[in-house]
């Protein structure tokens, strides 16, 4: 998978994150089973140059990581609103916003991976979008 804003570590560490996120739970595939993923250009293109740059180092710099820390960043992204304000928990409430916001987007749409044979996440809750 190619992302004309993200590099191929960033779109590993969008896999994993989203997969601690969104695992395989009975009908449901996992995020990275699911491959939304495919389709996360189409999310950011008007996003502001700076904060995909930022998002990608970010990202990138995740994939290094073992899980047991994708799963406690996700634990603190989580908990950030038990932070307080101000410092790190604002850091860490924004990339639960931002983070979280761009996995649930790419799972819940309407657009599968490219080999992705199963139901969509959105056909399976019942989800269906009426357009005018």
């Amino acid at each position: 998978m190619k992302s004309a804003y993200f590099s191929n570590r960033a779109l590993k560490a969008f896999n994993r994150m989203g997969d601690v996120l969104l695992p395989k739970n009975g009908q449901f595939p996992s995020f990275s089973e699911f491959g939304g993923i495919e389709h996360i250009d189409d999310l950011v293109q008007y996003a502001p140059k700076g904060d995909i740059k930022d998002l990608n180092l970010l990202m990138t710099i995740l994939s290094f990581m073992p899980t047991f820390v994708i799963r406690w960043l996700v634990n603190k992204m989580q908990n950030a609103g038990n932070m307080g304000n101000g410092g790190v928990g604002t850091l860490f409430r924004m990339l639960n916003f931002g983070i979280r916001g761009l996995i649930f987007s790419c799972y819940y749409t309407e657009n599968a991976g490219s080999t992705y044979q199963g139901e969509r996440p959105i056909d399976l809750v019942g989800y269906d979008v009426k357009r005018v």
